[in-house]
């Protein structure tokens, strides 16, 4: 059974999707808001969209869709590989924690060290992004 939306008359379709990445941060919830509301009076009426601003907290924003920035095809291209470069950085982290060697095969190649924890904050993109080609176990 596939998870379906109800949208209300009369509201059209919401500018964003839940899940889409933002320079406001990460979309995680659409809030319709009828005509007829007390919070419509004050925010006005038709979507609102809950923002996590950092996948480090859990700051939410609610924001009008004219308040939001999408990001180009590369930024997000360069966010998802920052997260990926993240997680399997995690991942070493809790190998080295057991002191074993797991042998963690990605489509990458083997999961090496982390270069750098830090955030990339230099437009530059992951480790990933130009992977070495290897052979991998599937």
């Amino acid at each position: 059974m596939q998870p379906t939306i109800t949208l209300p008359r009369g509201y059209g379709i919401p500018t964003f999707y839940v899940g889409q990445r933002t320079q406001q941060g990460k979309i995680i919830g659409i809030e319709v808001l009828p005509h007829d509301s007390v919070l419509a009076e004050n925010c006005g009426h038709g979507y609102r969209y809950v923002v996590m601003a950092s996948r480090y907290t859990k700051e939410v924003k609610y924001l009008e869709s004219d308040q939001i920035t999408p990001l180009s095809p590369l930024e997000v291209e360069a966010e998802i590989l920052e997260e990926v470069d993240y997680y399997l950085t995690q991942l070493v982290l809790l190998q080295s924690e057991l002191k074993a060697d797991l042998k963690i095969q990605t489509p990458f190649g083997q999961v090496n060290p982390p270069i750098s924890t830090t955030k990339r904050t230099d437009g530059s993109a992951s480790r990933l992004s130009k992977p070495s080609k290897q052979k991998v176990a599937a």
